[in-house]
């Protein structure tokens, strides 16, 4: 492959031409230290050159997961001090429990802390890439997933928070560039990354679609890591009608307190019923829980005497019904 043809840095500017940014906006590097945040640190560092008129951040949160982290982040520190690459680096505290995964802990802590860090309107850069998406896309379908999971993940997105943070956005300008193509990348232009061993430890799922499942699935099939990216495009723009469909419901729906109605849901069908649930959990900022928990909300909620005070519970939330029959979410006890 060419130099030219390994050229990253019009898949940034491209993406970063689609977010209408303004002066002095803050753009932010995420950084694990893998080769793919090391190139989207290097390709915001040459846009760095050509637009002073914003602000630059990179970011490294040490989760402390592996012995060398602290080693892996100083390196991060000085190669960014080699860029005079304005950089803010901190351990992270995870909490971990019986009810979430340490991955998923970490993604979470991560995800808040960042928001924090950053200003109002701030945009994120990560660095996922084709094979993540191709991937993702499969770990959904293990779950059974629906279209919103199949969507995976989308170029542009924002997260919600607090009021303030809202327009907080979240790039990523190489999901369609696959990790050779990043790895090429990196050693033309000689990046300094980290090569974590547990990236290759297919007792992780992610890991064992990576290095097992998907190349396998490629080498009989050629065109079936783009057929899953369109699929996923596919999911994504349907569950975004059916977002703005859901919508204007909820709001006939929900008091001012963001409380939900539950005898307006009655003269639903069962699957609207579901997808009115999910959207407003969402909305309150709650876990996703399964089918079978979803289906124990809908029933109890929606289908039991006035009389009764139902709760269910999931993870880190619980769903009570109060005496004038709405809905209200609460956060879980912790045990």
């Amino acid at each position: 492959m060419s130099a030219e043809a390994n050229d990253l840095y019009p898949q940034l500017c491209a993406a970063l031409q689609e977010v209408e940014l303004h002066p002095q906006q803050q753009l932010i590097a995420c950084l694990g230290g893998g080769a793919d945040s090391q190139t989207i640190l290097d390709l915001l560092d040459r846009w760095r050159t050509e637009h002073p008129q914003f602000s630059y951040l990179a970011i490294h949160l040490d989760h402390q997961f592996h012995p060398s982290s602290g080693a892996w982040a100083q390196s991060l520190v000085e190669d960014c001090q080699r860029r005079n690459f304005p950089m803010y680096c901190e351990q992270l505290r995870v909490s971990q429990g019986s009810r979430i995964s340490k991955e998923a802990a970490g993604r979470d802590a991560r995800y808040q802390r960042l928001s924090e860090l950053a200003s109002e309107d701030a945009v994120f850069l990560l660095g996922q890439h084709r094979n993540d998406q191709i991937e993702t896309f499969l770990l959904q379908l293990k779950r059974g997933a629906g279209p919103k999971g199949l969507a995976a993940m989308a170029q542009l997105s924002s997260r919600p928070g607090t009021q303030q943070k809202a327009q907080q956005r979240w790039l990523r300008p190489l999901l369609g560039v696959s990790k050779a193509q990043i790895y090429a990348y990196a050693r033309q232009h000689q990046l300094h990354w980290i090569e974590d061993e547990t990236n290759f430890d297919t007792a992780i799922d992610r890991n064992y679609l990576r290095h097992e499942v998907v190349p396998k699935l490629e080498q009989r099939w050629p065109q079936f890591g783009d057929a899953v990216l369109r699929s996923a495009r596919l999911c994504a723009e349907q569950q975004q009608v059916l977002d703005e469909l859901l919508q204007d419901q909820l709001t006939a729906y929900m008091d001012v307190a963001g409380a939900l109605a539950v005898d307006p849901l009655r003269s639903h069908s069962a699957a609207s019923q579901r997808a009115l649930l999910r959207a407003w959990l969402e909305q309150q900022g709650a876990g996703m829980p399964s089918y079978a928990q979803l289906e124990q909300l809908r029933l109890q909620m929606i289908h039991t005497q006035n009389d009764k005070r139902p709760q269910v519970a999931w993870g880190d939330f619980i769903v009570k019904r109060t005496p004038s029959r709405h809905l209200v979410l609460e956060q879980r006890p912790a045990v």
